[in-house]
């Protein structure tokens, strides 16, 4: 075999110099900004000069650990991850980890930004290994030596090698973010990688918030510590905390880029709801958006946003502003520099637009109740973590009790336009609450009772009720829940009767095949428009509320046929939305009345669950039906449609019942119209 022929001298020495060159003394940013191209040209640091101090960084021996939190669209691909590794490669080389939030957005990066980057940066393509293996998708070699590796949160991609730098890009995003595979934390596993390398180690994440803050009432103990959540502010509490402040254009008073919309002179919340489903949203937008200095009250637009950032700076915890815009003092010490920046000084967001995102939400979230935009623009415009409407309120058993009135149970109180019954499935028993609903979701409870004996005789009495063991005994709701009338307190000649029945549908074995079997003897005797089937959707992710049909593979042991509908329901969303409106203090929309006749044990019930970061717990033995049954009720009125009634021009099953002719419904067999007359006197 013929040897290969050798090279000139010169192409060898130009080949192995970058295994034995020095590292270039030269910061970051400098490197960044001589040797990063794009499609667009070079990489302006002008554009993100707030993204300077933290790239800088990695050139630093004082910290280990480079954390940074702000909002979409700021620059953060560009100015922290693709300028990382252009001066690494260029000037500080050293293996290197770039962690995504999955495996299809690493392959997204390498093929998109990373290769586009590579190869309109002459100085990065000629520093990359020539060898066609050594270029793909999850792996980069260069000449140096260095290996470039881009992985995801598995231990089998940040566990077991030593790396000189780790980048960790969206932290927030990943689900098993907190626990990797049951090895612990990705930063903790992430840092642990670098730190061989001491000092000369760097741990590097960055994240928009997207974890709830459930503490409404929560005050910082500190001017620049960030609210008690999981996942990216987490680790900006264990740094030096540092916000980035700007200069006022008239008065020169240096104040803060706030995450979330504290930079805006916004009305009230309830006033911003009100307007957003009246007024024209984009010419709303465009008039508030303008920040305000809280020093002297000068107004800024949107053109005045690249002067304030060019000589914006960065402060850190412990540290103030002189006179000249520079911070000073001494920092909170820490082997981690964290930053947060609000979506305000993001370089690639309008004001408008961060605006406007805002009040479609509000819009959404006034007819639907679903907060999920919220926490979406929140989160990746405003660089904030949500708030739920829920976590705003300390509830309390003590003052839902003070705000009991006096009418008489089972009876219809003014305003009340149509009824809902809902059904909670325990061992023994069916837990009943009849709630009335007004215009706008005004809502009053009518009736609360347990259903306890079957039809099913047992020596002189009925059985008791057993909803898994006995189809039968479902039979009792048509009976005492469906056919119920109640009369009117304004007119007892006037009676009112259930529009629909929710009921739950889960619970111990046998209980959603009863369930099943009893919705079609519904369906069977025409009684079927009457009665919705609920349960609790897996996932907190999931509509609020979507219709399905359990399919018999999916749902074997249920007896599903794929014929019976079942109302998937939201239960996190739906829970906070109840508690946001527990909260309003006055009549009106959304505003729940109590009546005397309620006791103590309802309200344990109605507040015995806490808003955690997973969801909505209950105390181990607590009871909490009239909470489910509340939200039971308040997803019938979505089903209903009710949110978008026009209370002007109500439908004929929502209007005045003083002004509408009442029909008693249909029910069959015939003997149930003389039950529901003895059941009403």
């Amino acid at each position: 075999m013929l040897a290969a022929p050798l090279k000139p001298a010169h192409d060898v020495v130009h080949s192995t110099s970058e295994l034995i060159r020095p590292p270039r003394r030269m910061r970051p940013s400098e490197a960044a900004a001589l040797y990063l191209r794009t499609e667009k040209g070079a990489w302006d640091p002008n554009l993100t000069p707030e993204m300077i101090e933290p790239l800088d960084l990695l050139a630093s021996r004082e910290y280990t650990g480079i954390v940074f939190v702000g909002p979409a669209r700021s620059g953060k691909t560009m100015s922290l991850l693709l300028a990382g590794i252009s001066y690494v490669v260029t000037c500080a080389p050293g293996d290197m980890l770039v962690v995504h939030m999955s495996q299809d957005t690493a392959r997204d990066f390498s093929r998109t930004d990373l290769d586009r980057a590579i190869r309109h940066s002459p100085e990065l393509q000629q520093r990359l290994s020539p060898r066609p293996r050594d270029d793909n998708i999850f792996d980069k070699f260069w000449r140096s030596g260095v290996v470039l590796k881009l992985g995801w949160p598995a231990v089998s991609q940040v566990s077991a090698k030593t790396q000189r730098y780790v980048f960790v890009t969206d932290y927030d995003r990943p689900e098993n973010r907190d626990d990797v595979d049951g090895e612990g934390p990705l930063w903790d596993l992430a840092a642990k990688r670098v730190e061989t390398m001491m000092s000369r180690g760097k741990c590097l994440a960055e994240s928009s918030p997207g974890e709830d803050c459930i503490d409404g009432q929560w005050k910082p103990s500190t001017p620049h510590e960030a609210p008690p959540v999981r996942g990216i502010l987490s680790l900006y509490n264990r740094g030096t905390r540092a916000r980035l402040f700007w200069p006022c254009q008239d008065c020169g008073t240096f104040f803060q880029a706030e995450p979330g919309l504290g930079n805006f002179a916004l009305p009230a919340f309830d006033e911003l709801l009100e307007r957003a489903q009246t007024e024209d949203l984009a010419a709303m937008a465009e008039s508030l958006a303008r920040i305000v200095c809280k020093s002297c009250g000068a107004l800024h637009d949107l053109e005045h946003r690249r002067a304030m950032k060019a000589r914006a700076t960065w402060v850190h915890e412990g540290q103030s502003i002189d006179g000249g815009g520079r911070a000073v003092g001494p920092r909170r010490r820490s082997q981690i520099a964290s930053y947060w920046m609000g979506g305000v000084a993001a370089a690639y967001q309008r004001w408008d637009s961060i605006l406007l995102k805002y009040l479609q939400a509000l819009f959404t979230y006034a007819r639907t109740k679903d907060e999920s935009p919220l926490r979406a623009t929140t989160n990746t415009d405003q660089a904030a973590p949500y708030v739920p409407r829920a976590a705003g309120v300390r509830r309390s058993a003590d003052t839902f009790m003070q705000r009991r009135e006096d009418w008489a149970k089972a009876h219809v109180p003014a305003g009340v336009r149509f009824l809902t019954a809902q059904v909670d499935v325990q061992a023994h028993r069916f837990v009943v609450e009849v709630r009335g609903w007004g215009a706008h979701l005004e809502t009053w409870p009518v009736d609360r009772f347990d259903i306890t004996a079957s039809r099913r005789p047992e020596g002189e009495r009925f059985a008791a009720i057993d909803p898994a063991a006995y189809s039968e005994d479902w039979d009792v709701l048509r009976d005492e829940v469906m056919a119920r009338r109640y009369p009117l307190i304004a007119d007892p000649s006037v009676t009112l009767g259930v529009h629909l029945m929710a009921c739950d549908s889960g619970g111990k074995a046998g209980v959603t095949t009863n369930a099943y079997e009893f919705w079609r003897r519904l369906r069977r005797d025409g009684l079927h428009h009457g009665c919705i089937l609920v349960k609790g959707a897996a996932s907190r992710d999931a509509p609020i509320w979507a219709q399905s049909f359990p399919e018999q593979r999916a749902d074997r042991r249920a007896g599903g046929k794929g014929d019976v509908p079942v109302w998937l329901l939201n239960t996190l969303v739906l829970k906070d939305t109840v508690v946001g409106e527990l909260a309003r203090e006055e009549p009106g929309p959304g505003f729940s009345h109590f009546p005397q006749w309620l006791d103590e044990d309802y309200f344990a019930e109605l507040t015995a669950e806490v808003r955690g970061p997973k969801g909505w717990t209950k105390p181990p033995g607590a009871r909490n039906e009239a909470f489910d049954l509340y939200v039971y009720g308040r997803a019938a009125c979505l089903i209903l449609g009710a949110q978008r009634i026009d209370w002007s021009k109500p439908p004929a099953w929502a209007a005045d019942p003083l002004t509408r002719a009442e029909k008693k419904p249909e029910i069959a067999p015939t003997n149930l119209a003389a039950l529901a007359a003895k059941l009403n006197g």
